[in-house]
């Protein structure tokens, strides 16, 4: 019985130090539409276009996994509104930098442009998943 009264002892701080640790808060994207504009406080980004979508379809092997390359109007108060151009890969683990706002530790990035082509599907209207963060 001291035995396992001394292991019960021995793991409540390491229990109780377990849960003070503070979880991670989910990653929520803003989607725009092509044509509209969302605001970050002083920031706002337009999504412009679709500049290419050679992403491999769903479903159908590719040599290559493809890209997409899309436009964005990003514009802060008291500066001149300036184009970004980024580039999402299939993949995040393709995918270049998708940030195309950062300020100090705050970053606006791109997350993905839906929909994901389907063979044989005409393509719906495009949308762009956002997000805005600190470092």
């Amino acid at each position: 019985m001291k035995k396992y009264l001394s292991l019960i002892v021995f793991f409540i701080p390491f229990v109780l130090m377990a849960q003070e640790e503070t979880p991670k808060s989910p990653q929520i994207g803003i989607k725009v539409e092509k044509g509209q504009t969302v605001s970050f406080g002083d920031i706002s980004v337009k999504f412009i276009q679709v500049l290419e979508d050679s992403r491999c379809p769903k479903y159908v092997n590719c040599m290559w996994a493809g890209q997409a390359r899309v436009e964005v109007l990003v514009s802060e108060k008291g500066k001149e509104a300036t184009t970004q151009e980024i580039t999402l890969g299939a993949s995040k683990a393709t995918s270049k930098n998708t940030a195309f706002y950062t300020k100090g530790d705050y970053f606006i990035e791109a997350i993905v442009l839906n929909p994901y082509p389907e063979d044989g599907k005409e393509k719906e209207p495009y949308t762009l998943l956002i997000n805005e963060g600190n470092n």
